[in-house]
């Protein structure tokens, strides 16, 4: 017989459907590994999840039921689809970065981000026996700052199609509130295997975006995403990294992380996005523009498309496709002027934005290697 339970997985209650392919204690056991998840079953659920095995008994033809060729394989399954929906549903509403998580006692939110292999399941299994568990997935962070909770079964393994599948309680870690918790740093881990005692440090912003930037879901759904991304990093005191070897040693440097605040705060720009070739959004740093051109100018420079674009500091951050690119120096003036403009109208635009340049700079090789530069980063194309 079939069981039927639903989950809260972020925003999204999430009902989910163990069709009868798998044993009753299969289906009790699946069921068990969402109690920390687990809602009553009044209400509608914002999407219905049908699971079960391959085999002689299971429906094969069902296009809907999700089938793995194990219960355990299963289990593993259930937890990506459970959290692909939680995460499609935020869509454009938070911030949603790859990482584990836990919360201190008055509800502050230590978040742990990296790519997969860096540690933040182990880390949040070793602090989330003090502290809240919170996620080991996905923190969801709102424009307030306020946290989503996610705290989804555990991926126990170091083979993803191995993987044990376990709820956080029965590990003994404490589930973190649902309402009171906010964001208080942003960590990215760094797990070396040569290091004898843990420390804390600063990256700066600008370097902390590439690691970032990567680790994140649906980042250009949201409206202004840099800026998003950067005032959440900066409201907590700018990006720590913690430099360490065993996860045992992580909360000897807790302290060190709430404490390790950046007052450096960044100056943010914001550049408008450019919808027409002719905008005249950065007359500032171009005087003197050419008149309008069209875009079937032949050797003409343009910007290429891109997702967001933000002024920190001197620096320019462009957005493209899941990535960032630093533009520093003559880059971003560059980039700002080519509205189908020669290398050589570039050239003389560079000069007139710029300080007089040093005796014997060769500014033509100078301006030519950077508009090379820009066009194999994907940010400039030429006509």
């Amino acid at each position: 017989m079939p069981t039927t339970f639903d989950v809260q997985a972020l925003a999204s209650r999430v009902r989910i459907e163990l069709d009868d392919s798998l044993s009753p204690a299969d289906q009790e056991s699946i069921k068990a590994q969402w109690v920390d998840l687990a809602r009553d079953g009044s209400g509608e659920p914002d999407r219905v999840i049908r699971v079960g095995v391959r085999g002689e008994a299971a429906p094969h033809q069902h296009s809907e039921v999700i089938r793995t060729d194990s219960p355990e394989r299963l289990a593993h399954r259930l937890t990506t689809e459970v959290t692909i929906e939680a995460i499609s549903a935020l869509r454009g509403e938070a911030l949603m970065l790859h990482a584990s998580a836990v919360a201190l006692d008055d509800g502050r939110v230590i978040g742990f981000v990296g790519p997969s292999g860096r540690g933040k399941t182990t880390a949040v299994e070793t602090l989330g026996r003090t502290h809240g568990y919170v996620t080991d997935e996905t923190l969801a962070v709102r424009a307030d700052g306020s946290i989503l909770p996610y705290p989804k079964p555990l991926s126990i393994g170091s083979r993803p199609d191995v993987k044990a599948t376990e709820p956080a309680s029965t590990r003994g870690l404490r589930i973190a509130p649902i309402d009171g918790l906010r964001l208080a740093a942003i960590v990215l881990l760094d797990r070396r295997p040569d290091i004898e005692h843990p420390f804390v440090e600063h990256v700066p912003i600008v370097e902390a975006l590439s690691e970032l930037v990567p680790q994140t879901s649906h980042l250009s759904a949201l409206d202004r995403p840099l800026r998003t991304l950067l005032e959440a990093v900066i409201s907590t005191g700018g990006v720590r990294r913690v430099v360490y070897s065993e996860a045992s040693s992580l909360p000897s440097v807790l302290d060190d992380v709430l404490a390790a605040h950046d007052d450096d705060v960044p100056v943010l720009t914001d550049v408008a996005t450019l919808s027409q070739r002719d905008c005249d959004c950065f007359q500032d740093l171009v005087e003197k523009r050419p008149a309008p051109v069209t875009s079937e100018r032949p050797g003409g420079y343009w910007r290429a498309t891109y997702i967001d674009a933000l002024r920190v500091d001197e620096s320019m951050i462009v957005l493209v496709s899941g990535r960032v690119v630093v533009l520093a120096g003559v880059g971003p003036i560059l980039w700002l002027a080519a509205d189908g403009l020669t290398e050589e109208e570039l050239r003389a635009v560079a000069m007139r934005a710029l300080p007089e340049p040093p005796e014997g700079l060769d500014v033509a090789a100078v301006v030519s290697d950077a508009v090379q530069s820009l066009v194999g980063a994907s940010i400039l194309v030429r006509t």
